[in-house]
C-alpha cells in the first residue's frame, strides 16, 4: 500500500477502537485526549504534501546525464529526502566548469583563424577578409599551393607552422572529450600533420586539404556541442531550482498548520528541543462548545473561527513566545523564561481578548470563548509531563464552567 493508503487504514482503525476504549474507561480524560490527539496527528500526516518519487527520480536521471559519474552521484537525496546544500553547490560548480570548458573551446577557433592569417602573412600573401574557419583554411591552402610552386624553401617554414598548430588541435580535442563528444577527425588531422610534408607541391596540397577538412568538421562539432550543452545545463539548472523551491515549500507546509498558518505538532516538538531543560510555561487552550458551533453554523464557519483565533494568538504573544495548533480546536503557547504567575496573567489577557472579539463568519457573528490550562515546566521533568499537567488544568476549566483559566499545581 502507498503511504496515504496506510494512513487512511490507521484512521479507520482508530475510529473503530476509540469508542471501545472510551467505553471501557469512561472516566479517563487523559485517554480521551490521547486518542483524539492520535487521530489529529494521523489526519495531519495525511494532509502533508509530498514530491512524487517518480518525478524526483526522472529529474535526477535527466540531470545526471549531463554530469560525470562523481557529480551525478551527488543528486542522490540524503536521509531527510533532500539534496544536501554541499551537493547542490558542488553540482552547480561542476555545471559552471563544463560551461567554461566550452567557452574556452570557442575561443580556440578564433585563435586557429588568426594562426591561418599569420600563415598567409608569413608567405607574403594577404589574409582573406572572410571570417569563417572554412574560408580561411581554403584561402591558406590556395596561398600555400602557389607558394610551394614558387619557392622550394617554403617547405621548411610550412613544416614549422604546421607544428605550431599542433597545441591548438590538442586543446580542441581535449575540450571535445570534456563535452562528451568523440573527434576522430582531429585524430586524423594530427596523424596527417605529424608526417613530414612531401617535397611534391601537389601531394603537400592534398595533405593539407585533408587536414583542413578535419579541422572544419571538428570546429562544426564543437560549436554544436557547445550550444547544446549550454542549453541543457541551463534547462536542468532551472529544473533543479524549481525542485528546490518545491522542496522548501513542502518542508514549510510540513512544519505549519495549513488552515491557520500556526506551527504544527512537529514544529512544536522542534521548538521544545531547542529549549532543552530550561524553564518555561506551557499554555493549552480549547474553544468552548466548538462541536456545537460546527453543528449550528457549519464546518466552513468553524474553519473561519479557527483562523481568527489563530490571528488573535499571533497578535497577543511576544516575539519570544511560540504558538501552535496541536489538533482540532486545541492550541498551545510556550512562554520561555516566564514565571507561572506571569504566564497566568498572559493567559487571562488572552481569554478576555477572545471573549470580547466578534468572530465574523459567512453565517454572521458567532460568540466564542476559550478555556485555558497553564503549567510550569520543572527542570528534569519530561516535556510530555508538562503538557499533561496543562491538559488536566484545561479540563478543570471546562468542568468548572468553561471560559476561564486554570493553573496547574497552583
Amino acid at each position: 500500500m502507498s503511504q496515504r493508503q496506510v494512513l487512511q487504514q490507521l484512521l479507520e482503525d482508530m475510529d473503530t477502537i476509540r469508542p471501545i476504549i472510551i467505553a471501557a474507561m469512561p472516566d479517563d480524560l487523559s485517554l480521551r485526549t490521547t486518542t483524539r490527539r492520535m487521530i489529529a496527528d494521523l489526519e495531519e500526516m495525511q494532509r502533508e504534501p509530498a514530491v512524487p518519487a517518480a518525478t524526483y527520480l526522472w529529474l535526477s536521471q535527466l540531470t545526471a546525464r549531463l554530469l560525470d559519474a562523481e557529480h551525478g552521484a551527488l543528486l542522490r537525496p540524503g536521509p531527510d529526502g533532500e539534496i544536501p546544500p554541499s551537493a547542490r553547490q558542488s553540482v552547480g560548480a561542476h555545471g559552471e566548469q563544463r560551461q567554461s570548458l566550452l567557452m574556452d573551446a570557442l575561443q580556440n577557433i578564433p585563435a586557429a583563424c588568426r594562426m591561418m592569417d599569420q600563415c598567409c602573412t608569413l608567405i607574403g600573401q594577404r589574409p582573406t577578409h572572410e571570417t569563417s574557419l572554412l574560408e580561411k583554411t581554403r584561402h591558406l591552402n590556395s596561398c600555400l599551393s602557389i607558394h610551394l610552386k614558387q619557392n622550394a624553401e617554403l617547405r621548411q617554414e610550412l613544416q614549422q607552422l604546421v607544428e605550431a598548430l599542433s597545441p591548438s588541435l590538442d586543446a580542441i580535442s581535449e575540450l571535445l572529450k570534456e563535452a562528451g563528444e568523440e573527434s576522430p577527425e582531429l585524430l586524423q588531422v594530427k596523424q596527417l600533420l605529424d608526417q613530414e610534408l612531401p617535397h611534391d607541391a601537389e601531394q603537400a596540397r592534398q595533405l593539407l586539404q585533408h587536414a583542413r577538412m578535419g579541422i572544419v568538421l571538428a570546429g562544426t562539432k564543437l560549436a554544436s556541442a557547445s550550444a547544446k550543452l549550454q542549453s541543457n545545463i541551463q534547462s536542468n539548472l532551472e529544473q533543479l531550482n524549481t525542485m528546490s523551491g518545491k522542496l522548501a515549500l513542502a518542508e514549510s507546509e510540513a512544519r505549519n498548520d495549513p488552515l491557520t498558518g500556526l506551527a504544527n505538532r512537529r514544529h512544536l516538538a522542534e521548538f521544545l528541543n531547542t529549549l532543552g531543560d530550561s524553564g518555561f510555561c506551557f499554555l493549552i487552550c480549547d474553544i468552548d462548545y466548538f462541536k456545537k458551533i460546527n453543528d449550528t453554523y457549519g464546518h466552513d464557519a468553524g474553519d473561519q473561527i479557527l483562523r481568527q483565533l489563530a490571528l488573535i494568538l499571533k497578535e497577543s504573544i511576544r516575539s519570544t513566545d511560540f504558538a501552535a495548533r496541536v489538533g482540532g480546536e486545541e492550541f498551545c503557547i510556550i512562554f520561555p523564561d516566564t514565571e507561572l504567575q506571569g504566564s497566568a496573567a498572559l493567559a487571562e489577557a488572552l481569554r478576555q481578548a477572545v471573549a470580547i472579539q466578534p468572530f465574523k463568519t459567512d453565517q454572521g457573528s458567532v460568540p466564542v470563548t476559550i478555556s485555558i490550562g497553564v503549567a510550569a515546566h520543572t527542570q528534569g521533568t519530561p516535556h510530555a509531563s508538562t503538557f499533561k499537567s496543562a491538559d488536566k488544568a484545561l479540563y478543570s476549566s471546562k468542568e468548572n464552567g468553561r471560559n476561564q483559566v486554570t493553573v496547574a499545581n497552583a
